[in-house]
């Protein structure tokens, strides 16, 4: 059997939206803080209908840094999946790394190969799920997503937008993605012309 091509795509900054605490721009850290970015559910809704698989990956290192719980991390995740399919919208697979090397959880904390840009979710995803990477393509926010898209032959989207540290959105407007973009509908319209 021919292996399949995904539409591989980011959480924070890409399905939801990242969230300004008192002490700056970070990833959601309560499940009421969870907003869908508008317009991911149709990317996502659109890839369902074509039969492509959507596959989750993401940075999660916010247990490994002692910020939460895994059982608030798990109801963040639960909570972002919710809205999608109360949206019409369906992750098929989610592949997250727990990992930091800085983290203060001895069991979390390592230099591992699953943390974006390595490619570790990603091969891993392949080889579970049959999918072809160089048929894929990866959507994310941060020039680590372009980076591990980029080291598994997929092609590359950046999703732009204002959320995050400066320093951060500096390097994902000069990132080498294939394609760059501040609108959701954009996205929509160069995934259908990619697949």
């Amino acid at each position: 059997m021919s292996n399949e091509r995904a539409l591989l795509i980011d959480r924070d900054g890409v399905m939801i939206h990242m969230v300004r605490y008192d002490y700056g721009w970070d990833s959601a850290q309560k499940p009421e803080d969870v907003s869908l970015v508008k317009g991911v559910d149709e990317i996502i809704a659109w890839a369902n209908k074509e039969g492509i698989p959507v596959i989750e990956i993401s940075n999660q290192p916010g247990i490994a840094k002692g910020k939460m719980s895994q059982e608030i991390s798990n109801k963040i995740e639960k909570r972002t999946h919710e809205l999608l399919v109360k949206n019409g919208a369906k992750v098929d697979n989610a592949y997250i790394c727990q990992h930091h090397p800085k983290g203060v959880i001895a069991q979390l904390t390592c230099e591992c190969d699953c943390r974006k840009p390595k490619p570790g979710l990603l091969l891993q995803a392949a080889k579970d799920l049959n999918i072809d990477l160089t048929a894929s393509v990866f959507l994310g926010d941060k020039a680590s997503d372009v980076e591990v898209g980029k080291q598994v032959d997929c092609k590359t989207i950046i999703f732009l937008h204002d959320e995050d540290l400066p320093e951060k959105i500096e390097e994902a407007i000069n990132t080498n993605a294939d394609y760059k973009t501040r609108s959701m509908k954009k996205v929509l319209s160069i995934l259908e012309m990619l697949y």
